[in-house]
């Protein structure tokens, strides 16, 4: 099995996908960045505001921010790839003629996966909190996070990167349940933007804090999941109030219990299905 998994994961490290899109998203986060620090270096108050929250009184979880969505995307993406690519040019049937034994190639691959993913997300989660903090260090000072700071900054980059692992093991399953790996992402794209975040949260907020991505963000930032009580077309929003439904560490499990039933298809269909 070791030597299966070794095998597995040579093979996701070359594969141009698990270098590109964290170069890419690398990329973005610096353009951002720069393009950030000239905002707020134009306005004095801000600077000085900006320059507070980022080196002392910003709540550590949230110095990922929308990173932690970026790189969700991105694991599930790789993992779709990543048997995606093999199904459509028949390299998936070649290695069932190495190891025929399809449960096992199965979870060497996922097993590689989610390994590869988690490290992935740990570069990505680094590089941007070193350019925030640059970003804070060239604004004005760095002075004021705490030992406490940082260690929190690092227990949301490992739940981050613990988040990605999981979110490839997604992706890799539907991609498997579908047979296509682009159908897999598109249709990924189109829940997250339009059912989940705006569906489900604003029709239906009782369901929708219990669906996956919402948990699987806040499981990454460590916050807890609320859902709204009253309805955003009421004509007096003041009367709108967030209820909190459970922490971080529930939503962690409700995604892990997602993924677990994911995969469970995808071994059931994976084992049945005539890949010639």
């Amino acid at each position: 099995m070791m030597s299966l998994v070794r095998s597995e994961s040579k093979r996701f490290w070359m594969r141009r996908m698990t270098w590109y899109f964290p170069a890419i998203l690398s990329l973005v986060i610096l353009i951002g960045a720069i393009i950030a620090y000239f905002v707020i270096t134009n306005d004095d108050k801000i600077t000085v505001n900006f320059v507070h929250d980022i080196a002392g009184g910003l709540h550590a979880p949230t110095v990922l921010g929308p990173t932690v969505t970026l790189i969700q995307i991105m694991a599930f993406v790789v993992g779709a790839s990543f048997v995606g690519a093999d199904i459509k040019t028949g390299m998936l049937e070649h290695l069932l003629t190495w190891e025929p034994r399809r449960l096992r190639l199965l979870v060497a691959r996922i097993i590689a996966g989610a390994w590869g993913s988690a490290v992935l997300s740990l570069a990505v989660s680094v590089w941007t909190v070193a350019s925030m903090y640059a970003m804070a260090v060239s604004a004005g000072t760095a002075g004021g996070p705490t030992g406490e700071f940082w260690v929190a900054v690092g227990a949301s980059i490992g739940r981050t990167a613990l988040a990605a692992g999981l979110f490839c093991t997604l992706g890799l399953s539907i991609t498997l349940v579908l047979n296509n790996s682009i159908g897999s992402i598109v249709g990924f794209v189109i829940y997250w933007f339009v059912v989940e975040n705006v569906v489900m949260t604003t029709f239906l907020p009782k369901v929708g804090v219990y669906l996956p991505v919402r948990n699987t963000s806040a499981f990454a930032s460590g916050q807890p999941i609320e859902r709204m009580d009253g309805s955003v077309f009421s004509s007096q929003p003041g009367q709108l109030e967030f209820i909190e439904v459970h922490d971080y560490r529930v939503a962690g499990l409700l995604m892990a219990g997602y993924v677990g039933l994911a995969f469970a298809g995808a071994a059931m269909v994976f084992s049945r299905r005539d890949i010639s």
